[in-house]
């Protein structure tokens, strides 16, 4: 698929007319991380928790350096475990954080060195989609690979993300010990099996039960053209005990290690 001009519909706001403000950050926000104005939404903009250059610590691009662009606003909680990224899911943490358009972000990254970029979150797919596109089709014009991280459960995967080779979808699958298990199901389904060999399946464990419902997913879900990934909930259950379970079950998963937390133990952002 070539890059072309987006048919993606705009988001309105609640009485159907678009938004044409100007981008801007305001406190008070609904727990998605849409503005509330007078009349309706503001829906214009990228809400930016952070940008910053690491490694990339996941997936099939692990290791790459990596420039990380960071969304505020999630559709899940995940309760079974304390979320790696608080900043970029609770609004009273992201809620003052800038609303950008997608040249702002384009432009810091060009500072900062590598050639892979990363979108995640948070739930990345809950930002506007025309300027999501905007954002990913300029990066792909400037020769970036782009690691988009979702979790699926919104809305099917728009077709720059699934078309482009240069485009890597990392699908987190929530099980039940994250507490988001029967979240958005359907469209979940459907975002897994609409997977190439480009993107990235991936489950995180947190005790045996976890990795058995992770195989019953998995077969169930059919021929899948993705790389299968899984990995731990960290203080939960061990690498070593996952890749054994790994092993004896003879499927042909690959482990995801998180890197940059060995890398910088303690740290929580900017890595």
């Amino acid at each position: 698929m070539g890059i072309r001009r987006s048919r993606t519909a705009s988001r309105r706001t609640l009485q159907g007319q678009h938004d044409a403000g100007a981008y801007r950050s305001l406190g008070d926000t609904d727990i998605n991380g849409l503005v509330p104005l007078e009349g309706g939404y503001q829906v214009k903009g990228l809400r930016l928790t952070e940008l910053y250059s690491s490694i990339q610590g996941e997936g099939p691009r692990m290791g790459a350096v990596t420039s990380f662009v960071r969304f505020g606003g999630c559709n899940m909680r995940c309760a079974g475990w304390p979320c790696d990224t608080p900043h970029a899911i609770l609004p009273e943490i992201w809620k003052h954080d800038p609303i950008v358009p997608p040249d702002y972000i384009v432009k810091k990254i060009r500072d900062l060195p590598g050639k892979n970029v990363c979108i995640t979150g948070g739930e990345p797919t809950l930002q506007p989609l025309e300027d999501l596109e905007k954002l990913g089709t300029q990066l792909l014009l400037e020769d970036y690979t782009v690691d988009v991280f979702s979790n699926g459960s919104l809305k099917p995967f728009p077709l720059w993300m699934l078309m482009e080779p240069s485009v890597c979808i990392i699908m987190d699958w929530k099980l039940a010990g994250s507490g988001e298990n029967q979240t958005g199901m359907e469209v979940r389904i459907q975002n897994a099996r609409a997977l190439t060999s480009k993107d990235a399946l991936k489950f995180v464990i947190v005790d045996d039960m976890d990795f058995e419902s992770a195989m019953f997913i998995w077969k169930s879900l059919g021929e899948l053209k993705c790389s299968i990934w899984a990995g731990v909930a960290w203080g939960r259950y061990s690498e070593a005990d996952l890749i054994e379970r790994i092993k004896a079950a003879r499927v042909p998963w690959r482990m995801n290690i998180q890197l940059h937390k060995f890398i910088y133990p303690g740290v929580d952002k900017g890595i």
